[in-house]
């Protein structure tokens, strides 16, 4: 890997992420400041059921896609032709699963309609090639991508909000248009610039592409991603069902900071994936991922400890008071050096194709964090959540970190079904 190659790609999708978070954390401020804390737990919830239901919709093909093209571009026509056609079938079961969650689930009645206007989002995500765009390696196009279809949801949510006097209905609207037009410019891209004939590949190459994206193997990396989302998200849809909108919006308001930080740690991860996915296995390869563990963590720390003293502050400027989340801040803030060593481990272990791990110690950590809350959360409420993420996050990091030195993942050579021994 080179390191000039990696950090020009961070950047361009640092620069993107930058704007399109800016973007949708004045919408969260809006909302705080022109509707008060309730309607800031109904966004939030309503993201949060949207989360799930694009990862549903997925089912690890997003991830698996990208690695594919990475290691042979001359497949993309014939990749996107395989995973569209599959996303779009599991995304109508997606909509149908959201539309009966927001009628009919445990949702507040302030937030159902909310609920169910995200969830139809799922459609244009499933048909969206940014996957491609993260497999060819082109991270300015991804910046462009993300930056531009979170800008135009703030700007059509605000200017909705400011014309009529229903909020909900236009952060909804907001979010389907901008998400709709997002794939329709990532597929202009497609046809005029990536594609690729298919008719010239080898036999080889084509079936050793299916083997890549059997369904085991997909499946497989998608619940994994579905528990993942389970264990980032299960607090609050958890706290939405046991408490208050209330105590949603004290939580989310903690936890908001805290993902645009997270997120500026995930665009690495994102810069460094395709460059794993093809990286030659060595004993030196697996020093260094220990010793950047090390930095990662020690860095981490730091950061986090000057965080928690400014808490206060930091929570006023953004939201004009404090909302009386300044603790759950602080405690949240503990998993911030757990989380990056985990993203860091997460990254390399489905780069190179051990989705069977990442799957077993998600599957082990989301059920920890489920329980916990589900017993906590009624006496401690909000505060049972925080402590509990930093609990689910140190045994999570803990199963991976385990599973790394003992298979020392990259001192050998992925176990691939033939692809990499074909492009190599």
């Amino acid at each position: 890997m080179r390191l000039k190659s990696i950090l020009a790609s961070y950047v361009r999708l640092a620069t993107g992420e930058v704007f399109g978070r800016l973007a949708t954390f004045v919408l969260f401020v809006y909302v705080s400041r022109m509707y008060g804390v309730a309607m800031l737990g109904v966004l939030a919830l309503a993201q949060t059921v949207a989360s799930f239901l694009l990862e549903f919709s997925d089912q690890g093909f997003r991830l698996i896609g990208a690695r594919v093209v990475a290691r042979n571009a001359a497949i993309v026509d014939f990749v996107v032709a395989f995973v569209v056609k599959r996303r779009v079938a599991l995304a109508a079961i997606a909509m149908l699963l959201g539309a009966v969650y927001a009628m009919f689930g445990p949702v507040p009645t302030a937030a159902r309609l909310c609920v169910l206007l995200f969830s139809f989002t799922v459609l244009p995500y499933a048909l969206t090639l940014d996957w491609v765009a993260w497999g060819l390696g082109k991270f300015g196009v991804m910046a462009i991508w993300r930056s531009g279809v979170s800008i135009l949801y703030v700007v059509l949510a605000i200017a909705g909000m400011y014309v009529t006097v229903y909020p909900v209905a236009a952060i909804g609207g907001a979010n389907l248009a901008s998400a709709a037009a997002g794939a329709g410019f990532l597929w202009v891209l497609y046809r005029v610039r990536w594609r690729r004939p298919t008719s010239v590949l080898p036999p080889q190459i084509l079936e050793a592409t299916r083997a890549e994206l059997r369904p085991s193997r997909v499946f497989s990396l998608g619940l994994a991603n579905v528990l993942n989302m389970v264990f980032m998200n299960a607090d609050i849809l958890l706290l939405g069902m046991m408490t208050s909108t209330r105590e949603v919006g004290r939580y989310g308001a903690a936890c908001k900071p805290l993902y645009i930080i997270f997120t500026g740690f995930w665009l690495l991860t994102d810069a460094l994936y395709p460059h794993l996915a093809k990286l030659e296995a060595s004993l030196r390869a697996q020093r260094m991922l220990l010793v950047s563990l090390l930095v990662l963590a020690v860095a981490a720390a730091a950061i986090a400890f000057s965080l928690g003293l400014l808490a206060p502050q930091i929570l006023r400027v953004i939201y004009g008071s404090s909302l009386d989340a300044e603790r759950l801040f602080r405690i949240l803030l503990i998993a911030l050096p757990i989380d990056f060593c985990f993203s860091l481990l997460w990254t390399v272990l489905v780069s190179r194709g051990y989705e069977r791990a990442v799957l077993y110690s998600l599957a082990t950590a989301a059920g920890v964090n489920v329980v916990s809350n589900i017993w906590l959360i009624p006496k401690f409420q909000a505060y049972a959540a925080a402590w509990t993420t930093v609990g689910s996050y140190a045994l999570l990091f803990s199963l991976l970190l385990v599973f790394v030195l003992w298979k020392r993942v990259l001192a050998e050579n992925p176990e691939l079904p033939g692809i990499g021994a074909v492009v190599a």
